[in-house]
């Protein structure tokens, strides 16, 4: 991201100035994201404090981070050390607070909350919690970026909060404005204050970056309904549970994109406008960026925003789940109560197998497969070298046909 500097420059050198201290104001400099610049470029798993510029160890940070009732971490959501952050945090407070810790998720939406309780309560399989809350089709991201901190979640019976809106109040707000929501959605509309000139100035800087995104005001003012909309239902979600008998004397941990956390203005503030805490913001910093990555940056022009980004960065470096999942080589269609081979990737693992165009799925390792997402999980847990047994009807005739997994470009298709 591109940034216009010379504000804060500006506005030090003018307070020095009023304050009798002009004849040092020269020898100070500084932006301020970083007040106490770092001396060296930071190194993978560094964690500084950026109020004091203090480089911290885990435990320092966790004893800071003690004192807030909430802890909004803001990940880059493809980014596997992000999310070791978020489970290494919400692993120690719950060792720190045992019983005394949830979890607030930007993945999930309000209605799928009633699905979250009945996994952390256990009555759900891996398989079947995906189904319920249709997680590819809601999120979309790779579920295995995520699994391990759910399953943590499961296993110590740690209350995980849906922090979205629905997607009909989300479309709704995104096509006629905030006045226009119909009664029965209506209920559901938190309170929204738009008067934080910042983040406005930041969301259009945003807008202005991605791609396609070139539209005018009108475009904008969409863009930036739906982010107030997504961060004063979080907002509403955390504060209503930490009101609630479930939540009461608990802390909460938040889940959400960098954006809806960094500078404050986003879920932070919309929190302690509704019910006055404690909170801390940590943000997962990645130090390396890989080549094939740099093209899906967003190239922005953002305001000097004179305030701090959060309370802890934590330096790590960029692993995505693509480096690290294989995958068969087919695009698959559901047709009729079937499941059916649509198209198969040259050279790829189900290629080699014999898989071909117009198969019906069958069986994967034995189980049987009547869904896309019954395939994508069992794939999901495979690794480069595992082997599995694919059963397919061909022609009337079934067959069982012995596969390899080997990693291949990700192609439109699981």
């Amino acid at each position: 991201m591109r940034f216009r500097t010379g504000v804060y420059a500006m506005w030090i050198s003018g307070f020095l100035l009023f304050s009798g201290c002009a004849a040092n104001r020269s020898a100070l400099t500084g932006r301020p994201e970083t007040p106490y610049p770092p001396s060296a470029p930071p190194k993978a798993e560094e964690i500084r404090h950026l109020p004091t510029g203090l480089q911290v160890s885990i435990d320092g940070m966790m004893e800071m981070l003690s004192g807030s009732r909430l802890v909004a971490v803001g990940e880059t959501h493809d980014s596997l050390n992000a999310q070791r952050v978020e489970r290494t945090i919400v692993r120690e407070l719950h060792r720190r607070f045992p019983g005394k810790v949830a979890v607030g998720m930007e993945m999930f939406r309000e209605p799928q909350q009633e699905i979250l309780d009945r996994w952390v309560r256990g009555e759900l399989t891996e398989l079947e919690f995906l189904k319920a809350s249709k997680w590819y089709e809601s999120w979309g991201y790779d579920f295995a970026a995520y699994r391990d901190l759910l399953l943590f979640a499961k296993e110590h019976r740690i209350d995980v909060i849906a922090l979205n809106p629905s997607k009909d109040l989300q479309k709704t707000v995104s096509r006629t404005g905030l006045d226009n929501v119909p009664s029965v959605l209506r209920g559901k509309l938190p309170e929204i204050d738009d008067t934080d000139p910042w983040q406005r100035a930041v969301l259009r800087g945003i807008f202005g970056g991605h791609a396609g995104h070139g539209g005018g005001d009108e475009s904008f003012d969409s863009f930036y309904r739906v982010q107030l909309l997504w961060e004063e239902t979080m907002a509403q979600r955390v504060v209503d549970y930490l009101k609630s008998p479930r939540g009461e004397g608990k802390r909460m941990v938040t889940i959400t994109g960098g954006w809806h956390v960094r500078y404050g203005f986003g879920l932070p503030k919309k929190v302690v406008r509704r019910l006055p805490m404690a909170y801390a913001i940590v943000l997962p910093e990645e130090i390396s960026t890989p080549e094939q990555r740099e093209g899906r940056l967003m190239e922005a022009e953002l305001p000097e925003v004179p305030l701090i980004p959060g309370d802890f960065a934590w330096y790590v470096p960029y692993e995505s789940i693509e480096e690290k999942r294989v995958r068969m080589g087919i695009r698959m269609e559901e047709k009729e109560g079937r499941l059916l081979v649509e198209s198969v990737v040259p050279e790829s693992p189900a290629s080699i197998a014999g898989i071909a165009k117009g198969d019906e799925l069958v069986a994967f390792d034995g189980q049987p497969v009547k869904e896309t997402i019954d395939v994508s999980f069992r794939v999901g847990e495979k690794r480069e070298g595992d082997a599995a047994q694919i059963t397919v009807r061909r022609g009337g005739e079934e067959k069982t046909l012995p596969l390899t997994f080997f990693r291949i470009p990700k192609p439109k298709a699981h």
